[in-house]
């Protein structure tokens, strides 16, 4: 079986939340129709792990670059919890993850250092859950490439890329992946991530 994945961290913007919903929905029912094992999912905090229990309820600090303590709680650990379910389930699990060299150093020298553990090549380990290999199709690719392919491929449950392409457009910069560990930098460059981000240096 195959599981698309995606996170909400429950204080996104309304337009990534419809994005998202939209987007698995169409997937899903996609992959239905034509009798493929896909299951499209959104996963999110727990209420006693969200931006609002830690923040008020526990009394937390706002999230600072040193003290990012909501990328783990809102992002990680939701889809840890459905990644290790999925384990546990099947033995074991590739990831497909979308991380590119060219997003920072720090992704970069990441990258290749899971690759240098890897006890398969083109696959890298995952560096907190056993039983998870790490796959990254487009680890090379440029940010030219991805716009590039985006704007000229239809994805397959239907429909064409311009919404998505629009919705970064307009959030100038930055990427919003799926975190899965700690050496992800979330979003955080634009206000294109959580609307209570305060790491964010300007809302754009």
């Amino acid at each position: 079986p195959i599981h698309i994945l995606s996170s909400d961290t429950l204080v996104e913007t309304p337009i990534v939340v419809d994005a998202l919903r939209g987007n698995l929905k169409k997937m899903g029912e996609a992959a239905q129709k034509q009798g493929i094992k896909i299951t499209a999912n959104l996963v999110a905090p727990p209420p006693d792990q969200s931006f609002w229990v830690n923040l008020i309820g526990r009394g937390y600090p706002a999230p600072t670059t040193t003290f990012r303590w909501c990328t783990d709680r809102l992002k990680i650990q939701p889809a840890n919890k459905f990644i290790l379910d999925t384990v546990s389930s099947h033995g074991e699990a590739v990831l497909v993850l979308g991380v590119r060299t060219e997003e920072s150093s720090t992704r970069a020298q990441s990258i290749m250092l899971h690759e240098q553990k890897a006890p398969e090549p083109d696959f890298s380990v995952h560096s907190s859950l056993t039983g998870a290999l790490v796959y990254t199709p487009i680890v090379d690719w440029t940010t030219h490439d991805i716009w590039d392919f985006l704007g000229s491929a239809t994805p397959p449950w239907g429909g064409s890329h311009r919404e998505l392409i629009t919705m970064y457009r307009n959030a100038q910069s930055g990427d919003c992946p799926l975190v899965v560990d700690k050496t992800t930098s979330s979003c955080g460059n634009s206000r294109f991530g959580c609307w209570t981000c305060t790491v964010v240096s300007a809302d754009k």
